[in-house]
C-alpha cells in the first residue's frame, strides 16, 4: 500500500502518516533517491489521470449535448436537408491534384464520364422527413444516393458545385431535380462542409429550398411582360399607322383619281387604257397594303370572300417580273380553273409576295428559278393526314427557289417573330411569322423544306371552298355603269390635288362642283351658297378647322344638308360612328372612281 510523503522532518526519516512510526531512510545511497523519484512520477501520473478523465468526461457531454441539438435541429428545421457523404469524391480530386491537373472546368468538359463518376459517388447518409416527401421517398433507404435526383442534364451546374466547393468549402446554386417517380423539380441547392470534416468531406450538409412554383410564375410574368411589351409595339405601329395613312393615301389619292380620268377620257386608246388600269391595279394594292397595317395593329375587321388563288399569283408574277435581277427568273404551273378559297385579297398577296421576296433575296449573288406550282389536293379523306388540318379539299401552293438553303438550325427558327437571316435593311423578322398566323387563321398550314446550297420549297395548304358566282368585271371608260348626277357639291381637302382630282371625277359624273382647300374657306363657300349645295364632301383631317368641326358648322346653318366625311385613317370616327353622329356617308382614302360614285349617289338619294 502507498503512503502519501508529507514532509522530510530531519535527515534520514520519513513522516508516514499520523500516529504512525516513522521509517528511516537514508538520502546517501543512490537507492533512496531512486524511489523518491519513482514515487513522485506515480503521483503526477495519477494527478494527469484524472485530471484527463475529467477533461474527456466534459468534452463527451458537450459533444453529446452538440449531437442533440444537432439532430434536433436536423429534424426540425422546416428546410428540407440531406446529410451527405463526398469522400469518395474528395479522394478522386485529391488524386487528379497529385497528377498536377489544375483545370478543374476543362478536365470535366472534355471527361465528361468523370463528372457523371463522381456524381455517382455522392452518398445520401440521412434525410429529414421533409426531404423524403420532397422526393416521394418512404424512407431514408429510399434516398440514398445523389443520382437518383440529379438529372445528366444538371451535372454541368454539379461540376461547378464540386469547384465552389473546392475553393471555398460551399456552394449555392439553382438546378432541376427530379422525385423518385420522375416529376421535375426546380431547387435552389447550398451545400455545406461540416466544421472538422474539411478534409475527407465525409459530412456534407446540402439545404434544398423548392422553387419550381416560383419559376413557373416569374417565366409567367416573363412571358406576360413579352406579350405586354408585344402589345405596346402594337400600339406604337397603331399611333403610327394613322399618320402613315394619310400622308400615303394622299399621295396615292391624286395617282388614282388621273389615272381612272385618263381610263375615261381615252375609251378608244388602248394602250392609254392598259397602262392606266396597270396604275388602278397597283394603286389599289399600295392602298389595301395600308389597310393591311391598320389590320395588323388594330384588329380592323378583314374583308373575308372568295378568292382564287390563281388570279392573285398571276397579279403578282405580272408586278414583279418587271423589278427582278436579270439573272432570277419566275415560271408558273398553273391549272386552267381551280376551286376558290375563303381569304382577304390582301392578306393572299402579303402571303405570296413575302415568299417570292424572300427567294428573291435567297438567290440574289447567284441567280436561279422561282417555281410557283398550284395545284388540288385531297388531305385526311382517303387515309390519314400528317398535317394538323380538317380533312378535305386543299388548294396546295408550293413556291420554291434555287438559292443557298438553311441548315436545319435555321428552319427551327424561320417562323418565330423577329427572326431574320436578312440585313438590317432588307427585313424585320415579322414576314414568315405573320405568314404562319394568316394561314392558320384560314384554317391551313405550311411546311418548309430546305437543303443547303440547293434550295427552299414552302408549301402552302388553303382550304377550298365551292365556287361562289363570278361577278361580271367593271369595264373602264364605259361611264354608263357608274351612277351619276347633276347635284351640286362642295369639295373640302387641304391637299390641293386631291380636291382638284376628286373635283375631276365628280364632273365626269355630271355634277356641279365647288371645291375649297381650307375648312374656313369652305364655311365661308357654303354661306354664299348654302341654298344650292346639296352635298358637302369634306377631309376629316384638315389643319384649323377639322372636318367634323366643319361638319357641326354648316349643319347649324342647313340642319338638312347631306355631308360625306373621307380619311385615310382616323382613331376618333368610322363608318359606324359617322352614322351615329348624323354623317350621311363615309369614305377611306384613297377614293376610287367606282366607290365615289356609288357613295355620292346613294347619299343623294338618301338610301342606306
Amino acid at each position: 500500500m502507498l503512503t502519501a510523503v508529507t514532509a522530510f522532518p530531519e535527515k534520514g526519516t520519513v513522516q508516514t502518516g499520523p500516529g504512525l512510526p516513522q521509517m528511516p531512510i537514508s538520502f546517501d545511497t543512490p537507492t533512496t533517491v531512486g524511489l523518491c523519484i519513482v514515487l513522485l512520477l506515480l503521483l503526477t501520473l495519477i494527478f494527469l489521470n484524472q485530471r484527463n478523465k475529467s477533461i474527456i468526461s466534459n468534452k463527451s457531454k458537450a459533444l453529446a449535448e452538440t449531437e442533440a441539438r444537432y439532430h434536433l435541429l436536423f429534424e426540425h428545421s422546416p428546410v428540407p436537408l440531406l446529410e451527405e457523404d463526398h469522400s469518395d469524391v474528395k479522394v478522386f480530386l485529391d488524386q487528379l491534384a497529385e497528377q498536377e491537373i489544375k483545370d478543374l472546368p476543362r478536365y470535366f468538359a472534355n471527361n465528361p464520364e468523370s463528372l457523371a463518376r463522381c456524381a455517382g459517388m455522392i452518398q445520401i447518409r440521412a434525410a429529414k422527413q421533409a426531404a423524403l416527401s420532397l422526393y416521394g421517398a418512404a424512407t431514408p433507404k429510399a434516398l440514398s444516393h445523389l443520382m437518383q435526383i440529379l438529372p445528366d442534364s444538371q451535372l454541368f451546374i454539379f461540376k461547378n458545385e464540386l469547384i465552389r466547393i473546392l475553393a471555398n468549402g460551399k456552394s449555392d446554386s439553382i438546378l432541376e431535380n427530379k422525385t423518385l417517380d420522375g416529376t421535375t423539380l426546380t431547387v435552389e441547392r447550398r451545400v455545406v462542409v461540416a466544421s472538422g470534416f474539411e478534409q475527407n468531406w465525409n459530412k456534407v450538409f446540402a439545404s434544398i429550398i423548392d422553387i419550381t412554383e416560383q419559376v413557373r410564375l416569374r417565366n409567367e410574368n416573363k412571358t406576360f411582360e413579352e406579350q405586354l411589351q408585344h402589345t405596346q409595339k402594337l400600339e406604337a405601329i397603331g399611333s403610327l399607322a394613322g399618320g402613315i395613312a394619310h400622308d400615303f393615301n394622299n399621295m396615292l389619292a391624286p395617282i388614282i383619281g388621273r389615272a381612272e380620268l385618263m381610263l375615261i377620257e381615252n375609251p378608244d386608246s388602248v394602250s392609254v387604257q392598259q397602262h392606266c388600269q396597270s396604275i388602278v391595279e397597283a394603286s389599289k394594292r399600295a392602298r389595301n397594303l395600308v389597310k393591311q397595317i391598320l389590320i395588323f395593329s388594330r384588329q380592323v375587321d378583314q374583308e373575308i370572300k372568295p378568292i382564287s388563288l390563281i388570279d392573285i399569283i398571276e397579279e403578282i408574277v405580272k408586278l414583279m417580273q418587271p423589278t427582278l435581277p436579270s439573272n432570277i427568273r419566275i415560271t408558273c404551273d398553273l391549272p386552267n380553273t381551280c376551286p376558290q378559297i375563303m381569304a382577304d385579297a390582301t392578306q393572299l398577296h402579303q402571303v405570296i409576295m413575302n415568299l417570292v421576296t424572300n427567294a428573291v433575296h435567297a438567290m440574289e449573288e447567284k441567280g436561279g428559278c422561282i417555281s410557283i406550282h398550284l395545284e388540288t389536293v385531297s388531305l385526311g379523306i382517303d387515309a390519314p393526314s400528317e398535317l394538323p388540318v380538317s380533312p378535305g379539299i386543299y388548294q396546295q401552293l408550293r413556291v420554291a427557289d434555287t438559292g443557298h438553303g438553311m441548315d436545319q438550325g435555321t428552319l427551327a427558327k424561320i417562323f418565330n417573330p423577329y427572326f431574320t437571316t436578312k440585313p438590317r435593311d432588307k427585313g424585320t423578322g415579322l414576314g414568315l411569322s405573320v405568314v404562319l398566323g394568316i394561314l392558320r387563321g384560314y384554317g391551313g398550314e405550311i411546311r418548309v423544306a430546305s437543303t443547303v446550297g440547293e434550295g427552299t420549297t414552302f408549301t402552302l395548304y388553303f382550304p377550298a371552298v365551292e365556287l361562289a358566282p363570278v361577278q361580271d368585271a367593271i369595264i373602264y371608260g364605259d361611264p354608263d355603269i357608274l351612277p351619276v348626277g347633276n347635284e351640286h357639291i362642295l369639295v373640302v381637302d387641304d391637299e390641293k390635288s386631291i380636291a382638284d382630282v376628286t373635283t375631276g371625277m365628280l364632273e365626269k359624273l355630271g355634277y356641279t362642283v365647288t371645291a375649297r382647300i381650307s375648312g374656313y374657306d369652305a364655311l365661308e363657300a357654303f354661306r354664299n351658297l348654302a341654298d344650292r349645295i346639296d352635298l358637302v364632301m369634306a377631309d376629316l383631317t384638315m389643319p384649323q378647322m377639322t372636318g367634323l368641326q366643319l361638319y357641326r358648322e354648316i349643319r347649324q346653318i342647313k340642319p338638312g344638308i347631306k355631308v360625306i366625311l373621307c380619311t385615310g385613317f382616323s382613331e376618333q370616327l368610322d363608318s359606324r360612328s359617322a352614322k351615329s353622329i348624323g354623317v350621311d356617308g363615309f369614305l377611306y382614302k384613297p377614293v376610287v372612281m367606282s366607290d365615289l360614285a356609288h357613295c355620292v349617289r346613294s347619299v343623294l338619294d338618301g338610301k342606306p
